[in-house]
């Protein structure tokens, strides 16, 4: 689902405040870190609600597939005003680490590779025509793959042979009914009464050798299923055994607290103890963001398939400094976004990567230039997650204002061969897991790059000691771009046990279909090279609409990594496929692919 940006109306801090006057009693509770930057940090505690909990064994359910008209599309203003292209070269961060305009790959790496999901009316149940962008899953462990586009999972085998009873739509995946008014009758029945169920998450867990997997529920809201009962969940499942083929344990978690708020962009990590999840919470109508939000839930038990327990967590995460002004507004924390933690560690914390995306509670930028650019990231670490399960104490949750990393800014949207700033590349966040191996945390967004000649989308990375994160060189970053009009976006971070680290990209430019591509850090220092191409583009993407009567085509919303436990790591990325023109359709419906991919570096 995915509402894009953030919206401008968050600058009025009477507004937020405003919203949460109604219905919710908790008291501030702070949680602050002072630092020689004068940030600290505040938020609510909250709970979600454990609704139910049930057991499912998915393969073999096929699911509906009904509809006849377009994906919805939730056109919003970007968060802080945004940016449009542009040839102004202090529009972007300036780059230290230009790669030339790519031309084939550099790389003689052995790379396992097959095709993934691709777009269609199948692919998305839903809406027949097709779901854009595919919003990308990804498990694997040694002897199967488990990938999710948009509204449907699909078990693989490490060969890319497609498991028997597979694909299955996401309604089929996590058991959930068709929706019902309150008398019992049936509700959106233009859609034959299916739940609308979106933005699929997918982990493995090496340590426990479990799939996880997690999307949303909504109903009415958006201008979705109108006529149902309001609902904004999450459906988290674990898999029974290390074998994705079998019985899955579902639960489902009430995301909204009472409030007339839906929550989006589903985001899932894994620690030792419990399984974390995070939403950006907005109302019904999709003007207004109120607030972040993030929960644990205790993974032993879920693993086991018992309840007793309940989902705790906090709410309107904010960090405050020296930069905010009653011009500015507040800083309120959007995609928190929990790692995947594959060794343990970071022992029993957990960590949430968040962007200082504006205003900048240092400086007060909003991030739409390098004179306005924002810098420096927050860790939120929660700390006993699941003491009060056995009758302990809360959660704890801390932030710390991480300040040596690179200036970020919003960047424009890329070229395609055809046509120019018509592809979008996403805005401030980080969009695939962020992963936690030996003590550090990694993670990458996108942001633009001044290369020399042009701004174009880029990517910045980032590596930060957990332990003594927010000290002096606690961290690093560094950004990787190319020459030209070339734009890399949807980065997907991966360590491996020696130090070195891939990172999986999109990449297009006007003479270069939307392909995927991943790159290798050896060590310390930055990513260099082109990579190593893992899937060509076959065509620009929808070339008779994007630029035209959709001016900025949606793509990617994320791409995916994962570890196997046994040295392989995985990578799920997005490619432009084989495009017929109109009247006929894509070979695959909105011709966007997916590409799976696997290595061993170490």
């Amino acid at each position: 689902m995915e509402l894009r940006r953030r919206v401008a109306a968050l600058a009025s801090a009477g507004a937020v405040v405003g919203s949460l006057a109604t219905g919710f009693a908790f008291a501030s509770v702070a949680v602050a870190k002072s630092s020689e930057s004068g940030v600290t940090f505040s938020s609510q505690p909250g709970v979600a609600t454990l609704l139910a909990h049930y057991t499912v064994s998915p393969a073999g359910h096929r699911g509906s597939d009904i509809s006849d008209e377009e994906s919805r599309t939730v056109a919003l203003a970007p968060k802080h005003g945004g940016k449009d292209a542009t040839t102004d070269l202090s529009a972007g961060a300036t780059s230290d680490n230009t790669m030339p305009e790519p031309q084939g790959s550099e790389s003689e790496l052995q790379v396992a590779s097959f095709i993934g999901q691709q777009a269609s009316a199948t692919t998305c149940s839903y809406f027949g025509k097709g779901c854009n962008p595919p919003d990308m899953a990804l498990a694997a462990s040694p002897e199967f793959v488990l990938q999710g586009v948009n509204t449907q999972y699909e078990v693989l085998d490490t060969s890319g042979n497609v498991q028997p009873g597979w694909p299955v739509g996401i309604q089929a995946f996590f058991g959930v009914p068709n929706v019902t008014k309150a008398d019992g009758t049936p509700c959106d029945v233009a859609h034959q009464s299916q739940p609308f169920i979106s933005d699929p998450r997918a982990l493995y867990d090496p340590i426990d050798r479990r799939f996880w997997a997690a999307a949303l529920q909504l109903e009415n809201g958006l201008g979705i299923a109108t006529d149902c009962p309001f609902k904004a969940v999450y459906f988290v499942s674990v898999s029974q055994t290390s074998d994705p083929n079998g019985s899955w344990n579902v639960y489902e978690f009430e995301m909204s607290m009472g409030q007339p708020f839906i929550a989006d962009y589903t985001q899932l990590g894994i620690n030792r103890d419990a399984v974390y999840f995070s939403a950006n919470m907005f109302t019904t109508d999709g003007t207004r963001f109120p607030y972040g939000e993030l929960f644990e839930a205790n993974k032993a038990k879920m693993e086991g398939g018992e309840g007793g327990f309940t989902a705790d967590g906090f709410f309107n995460l904010r960090a405050n400094g020296p930069g905010l002004t009653s011009k500015t507004g507040p800083f309120l924390a959007d995609t928190m976004n929990p790692a995947l933690n594959i060794d343990g560690s970071a022992g029993g914390t957990e960590v949430f990567v968040d962007l200082l995306d504006g205003p900048d509670p240092v400086s007060g930028h909003f991030c739409s230039s390098a004179a306005d650019s924002c810098k420096g990231l927050i860790l939120w670490k929660m700390t006993n997650p699941v003491g009060h399960d056995h009758g302990g104490s809360a959660p704890v949750l801390t932030g710390t204002y991480v300040s040596n990393i690179k200036p970020y800014v919003f960047s424009p949207p890329a070229d395609q061969p055809s046509c120019n700033h018509c592809v979008d590349v996403l805005d401030l966040r980080v969009t695939a897991t962020p992963v936690v191996r030996n003590g550090n945390v990694y993670a990458a967004w996108e942001t633009a790059i001044n290369n020399g000649t042009q701004i174009v989308p880029g990517i910045e990375w980032a590596q930060v000691h957990i332990a003594n994160a927010g000290n002096e060189n606690s961290a690093e970053s560094g950004y990787y771009n190319f020459s030209g009009d070339t734009a890399v976006s949807f980065p997907a971070l991966m360590p491996d046990g020696k130090g070195n680290l891939v990172m999986l990209f999109d990449l297009m430019s006007h003479t270069v279909f939307p392909q995927t591509r991943f790159v290798i850090r050896e060590g310390d220092g930055q990513f260099t090279g082109q990579g190593v191409l893992l899937k060509a583009g076959e065509s620009s993407y929808r070339p008779e609409l994007c630029g035209g009567l959709i001016p900025v085509c949606r793509w990617g919303d994320y791409s995916a990594s994962s570890f196997d436990g046994e040295g392989g790591i995985w990578l799920a990325g997005e490619y432009a496929n084989h495009y017929d023109g109109i009247p006929n359709p894509p070979a695959f419906g909105r011709n966007w692919g997916t590409w799976i991919g696997a290595i061993s570096v170490g």
